[in-house]
């Protein structure tokens, strides 16, 4: 029985590889296609990637600036020097809008005192580590060290329209991705963090490794049938500009 014991582990670790592999291949072309390291929207509006792997949005309105998501910098370099180069100092950030509360999406928020940071129902539990995760990454990540927490956490209900230094902002609760996932509409601008990137196939849903529910994620894609944009704004791609049409192909 002992001699057979180095080919059976052997089978096994071949059988582990080629499920690693059927994975890897399964995730790859949901993976996002990114735009750069900065992506012009227009003249108010500027997205970031933050630490070469998320993107935080700059908004910037007549008192300051508002911010959707973070960035997955604790440091927050990129964001805040470019904040500085169009005269906004990090007091002058008054809102920031987090569509999630995983921690590359809101590793940058302590960065600014004044900011009131808004996120989903039940979110905070999350960003304080207190909610167990149910996606693969998720439980693997979740002993990792984590920034400090942002200080004025605030839960927003389904449906509100926030003012954001005289801007209508919609809030819209899309769990999937985690429980409190939020996309908030600006004009014509959809913020929708990582419930719905831009992959390598077109616009796509995050892959089922990083969300909570498959289930509920395709129910919060179908709700964005009813909200009125033209473009989204993504959390890992960048901006896509025939967004209507390429919801309406993934949700075929």
């Amino acid at each position: 029985m002992a001699k057979d014991s180095p080919s059976r582990l052997a089978r096994a670790l071949f059988i582990l590889l080629g499920l690693v592999m059927l994975g890897a291949a399964w995730v790859w072309p949901h993976l996002p296609s990114r735009d750069g390291a900065r992506v012009e929207a227009g003249p108010e509006l500027l997205g970031l990637l933050s630490g070469g792997y998320a993107y935080a949005w700059v908004l910037k309105t007549p008192n300051g600036a508002a911010l959707v998501d973070a960035g997955a910098d604790p440091q927050g370099k990129e964001l805040l020097a470019e904040l500085a180069a169009r005269g906004v100092s990090p007091e002058q950030v008054h809102t920031i809008l987090l569509t999630h509360g995983h921690v590359d999406h809101w590793a940058g928020a302590h960065l600014f005192p004044n900011a009131r940071v808004v996120l989903g129902p039940g979110e905070g539990a999350l960003l304080r580590g207190e909610y167990s995760q149910k996606s693969l990454v998720g439980r693997m990540t979740r002993s990792l060290p984590r920034p400090p927490l942002p200080a004025k956490l605030e839960e927003v209900a389904e449906g509100v329209e926030l003012e954001v230094d005289g801007e209508p902002i919609r809030a819209i609760h899309v769990p999937g991705h985690t429980p409190g996932s939020m996309v908030y509409l600006w004009r014509d601008v959809l913020f929708t963090g990582d419930l719905l990137v831009r992959s390598n196939r077109g616009l796509d849903s995050s892959p089922f490794i990083f969300s909570e529910s498959n289930e509920e994620s395709r129910a919060s894609l179908r709700k964005l049938r009813g909200v009125e944009f033209s473009r989204i704004a993504d959390g890992h791609a960048g901006l896509t500009v025939d967004a209507r049409a390429q919801l309406e192909k993934l949700l075929e």
